[in-house]
């Protein structure tokens, strides 16, 4: 549908849909997506009432006041909205952005739950142009008539998550001539959590002797690489578990794991108890 609010240009679109009770039972929906363009004028206010909303700003600048302060997402960066409360995001200038409104299971917690690790709803993540790639696959077709599957939608929603998730609670760099290296290797490895990864094959990705890369690893980050591993795939694993139902052998083949006794001993070591346990207490 193209959108003819003030502010936003002719060529923006926005998409609804309606996921089943049933779907929105075990996984996320998402049920209103777009890609917006826009100028001066463009002002969206709520009283709250409204599915969490994820935006991510491809070009310009994008305000939003929320809870008595005022934020400013620049290029690559985004912002997690606790839409449940009363806020209003604007354009002072111009401004490109993907957003998606989402709901299911668990989507106001893990939505306030991010928002309370970062320490507010502004996120700066490496490599986020990940994110805008992942969401203009799922919502260009759309402007095209594509049909597209509440599936497709809930892993573009997922994903995205799951990024902010990983910003959160691994070590990561900011973006420089120096680290790139360690970015592209984070990368690496988030693209790779199905695989049992070794020193050996982190090393040859970067180009560099494996001595000398969990060197240099360590020396940024103060964890080897290996360890980053396994902390990456502990904190997927939590959002796994917060969010769907998957059982513990699920998750372990998902992330790689031999067995599932394998997975719960990585597990208790990093989150001090099972993850049974972690789910109960939820």
């Amino acid at each position: 549908m193209i959108c003819g609010e003030r502010g936003v240009l002719p060529k923006s679109q926005y998409f609804f849909f309606s996921p089943s009770e049933q779907f929105l039972k075990y996984n996320y929906g998402v049920v209103n997506c777009g890609h917006f363009y826009c100028h001066f004028g463009y002002r969206r206010e709520r009283e709250g009432n409204a599915y969490p909303l994820f935006i991510y700003v491809a070009e310009g600048e994008l305000h939003l006041e929320h809870d008595s302060q005022h934020e400013v997402a620049k290029k690559g960066e985004i912002f997690l909205i606790d839409c449940s409360k009363p806020h209003a995001y604007y354009v002072d200038k111009e401004c490109e952005f993907y957003y998606f409104h989402f709901a299911g299971r668990a989507a106001y917690e893990i939505t306030k739950d991010l928002i309370l690790d970062n320490k507010g709803c502004l996120f700066h993540i490496i490599n986020s142009d990940r994110i805008r790639k992942q969401m203009d696959l799922t919502i260009s077709p759309l402007f095209y008539e594509q049909p597209i599957s509440d599936v497709s939608l809930s892993c573009m929603a997922y994903q995205c998550l799951c990024m902010l998730q990983a910003s959160n609670d691994v070590f990561t760099t900011e973006e420089s001539d120096e680290n790139s290296m360690l970015s592209s290797t984070m990368t690496y490895i988030r693209e790779h959590l199905g695989h049992k990864l070794t020193l050996e094959e982190l090393s040859r990705q970067a180009s560099l002797s494996p001595y000398y890369f969990a060197h240099l690893f360590k020396e940024e980050t103060g964890i080897s690489p290996i360890e980053y591993v396994a902390m990456t795939k502990i904190n997927y694993a939590k959002n796994i578990l917060k969010t769907t139902e998957n059982s513990i052998t699920e998750i372990a083949d998902l992330l790689g794991y031999s067995s599932d006794a394998s997975f719960i001993n990585a597990f208790k070591k990093r989150a001090g108890l099972s993850p049974a346990r972690f789910r109960r207490k939820l």
